[in-house]
């Protein structure tokens, strides 16, 4: 892009001669180039020192046109659950990593090969840093240690072995005293934004049928949906997600709007038995005869006419697989 198109699409930018950062932005340029508006600018330069202006004799804040690529960045990655805190004090490399942890690979369901790939011992260390992050409710921790092992252990083992697994430690945490409400709350957070912005290429990609992904009326654990709602966008499903506690009558009512190929409902230990399989026979019976209702997690009912049941995210991508084929 040449000098002038630049100067012009930045808002009559300055040139400073003599200088590496040649030209400069008001904050309302700078705001129109990064698309971040110009009060969260504002926020961030009082609250973390960046970005960082120069003033001139005005008094007016002008910023380096290197700026625009370092809160770029910055924006992508506050969509898949980092932090302005995280994020301000890296420099554009460093953001290029985080980014690359995130991005689809040409083979997504398999993870790094050689020497950085975790084992079962790795695995259980990271975890343990997890759960001590947890208690120290250190967020910055937390997700490096999962992207970590997002990038070493790709998207299935990741789920079943990291993801799942933390988060059943953080349960019994808290059911052992050894953590509290905050500490469990604090980490659900941290495991569900890092999994929602792992998914957001890969649905930005899909092209595949549509999945509705909801869970039962009264069920607010999302954890097992969120994952498999990764596990399915991986597969190229457009996931079209309801979260937790949806009514019965408009997860039905989406599915038909979407023009869905399949729901897919998560239930959660908490729900009892009998609760779950009523809740599962109703959404059944209003759903389109046809369509499929898939339905997995620890308190997932038993057979069900017409319900096909999953024990495992391991289990389902082997349907969508087949699916796929």
């Amino acid at each position: 892009m040449g000098p002038r198109i630049e100067e012009t699409m930045a808002g009559r930018a300055k040139r400073h001669p003599g200088t590496d950062e040649s030209v400069s932005l008001s904050i309302g340029a700078l705001s129109r180039a990064t698309r971040i508006p110009v009060e969260t600018l504002r926020t961030w330069e009082q609250r973390y020192g960046s970005p960082r202006p120069t003033r001139k004799p005005s008094g007016h804040r002008v910023y380096s046109s290197n700026a625009v690529d370092h809160l770029r960045r910055v924006g992508r990655l506050l969509t898949r659950g980092h932090r302005p805190a995280e994020l301000l004090r890296l420099s554009v490399p460093e953001l290029d990593r985080l980014l690359a942890l995130s991005e689809p690979n040409a083979s997504p369901m398999s993870g790094t090969s050689g020497p950085e790939a975790m084992d079962a011992r790795g695995i259980l260390v990271r975890i343990e840093r997890m759960k001590q992050a947890m208690l120290d409710l250190d967020r910055g921790t937390l997700l490096q240690e999962l992207q970590a092992c997002w990038a070493s252990l790709g998207p299935l083992r990741f789920l079943e072995q990291v993801a799942g697994e933390f988060l059943v430690r953080v349960g019994r945490a808290w059911g052992e005293g050894e953590a509290e409400v905050r500490h469990e709350h604090f980490a659900f957070a941290c495991v569900a934004d890092f999994l929602r912005g792992v998914r957001e290429p890969y649905d930005e990609r899909a092209s595949g049928p549509r999945a509705v992904a909801t869970t039962l009326p009264g069920e607010r654990h999302e954890g097992g949906l969120i994952m498999a709602s990764v596990l399915l966008a991986v597969r190229g499903y457009r996931v079209v997600y309801l979260g937790p506690d949806t009514p019965i009558k408009q997860a039905a009512a989406t599915a038909v709007a979407a023009g869905a190929e399949c729901v897919v409902v998560s239930v959660s230990a908490a729900t009892t038995r009998a609760r779950a399989t009523r809740g599962v026979a109703s959404l059944r019976k209003v759903l389109p005869h046809r369509l499929p209702l898939w339905v997995g997690g620890a308190g997932a009912p038993p057979v069900i006419k017409g319900v096909e049941r999953f024990t495992s995210l391991a289990e389902l991508d082997e349907r969508l697989r087949t699916v796929a084929g």
